[in-house]
């Protein structure tokens, strides 16, 4: 691109913070979440799966125009001798609406999960992920790299 092409191209001005609420998911969510995965049979049986699974929970990003983010979470409990169990929540997937990307839902949908977690006495919350885009994500908001997964106190 010139510099010429560049001073005449409109400039994107970042889009706005929407007003959100962030709720459980439940059946009523099915097909908003099926299109948020883009579709599809095999889409439709993953939030059924994730529905299903005890110890699944889904949190739901919602404005008036929809459904716009989800965060599947999994709750484990590991023993720890001598002490009993902890609960861990992993952050399983966190997938925000490809036209919704830039006004900070992601990470206000990951708020919501952390509190949620810190509400059900959680002492972690993890995130697996690879290198790029969705772990400077979860760094940016706090997580720090521990073994093989990104991990926040709660």
């Amino acid at each position: 691109m010139s510099i010429i092409a560049a001073e005449i191209e409109p400039q994107l001005a970042p889009l706005a913070p929407l007003a959100i609420r962030v709720r459980l998911a439940g059946p009523r969510d099915i097909e908003d979440l099926t299109d948020l995965l883009d579709g599809g049979e095999n889409g439709r049986e993953q939030v059924l799966t994730w529905l299903e699974t005890p110890g699944t929970t889904l949190l739901v990003a919602q404005s008036e125009i929809g459904v716009l983010a989800v965060a599947v979470l999994v709750t484990r409990l590991v023993p720890l001798e001598g002490v009993g169990v902890h609960k861990i929540i992993e952050v399983d997937n966190l997938v925000v609406r490809a036209d919704q990307r830039g006004r900070r839902i992601g990470r206000r949908l990951l708020a919501a999960a952390v509190e949620w977690s810190r509400q059900r006495r959680a002492v972690q919350v993890e995130a697996v992920v690879g290198e790029g885009a969705a772990k400077r994500f979860y760094e940016n908001f706090g997580f720090a790299v521990a073994n093989d997964r990104l991990v926040l106190a709660a």
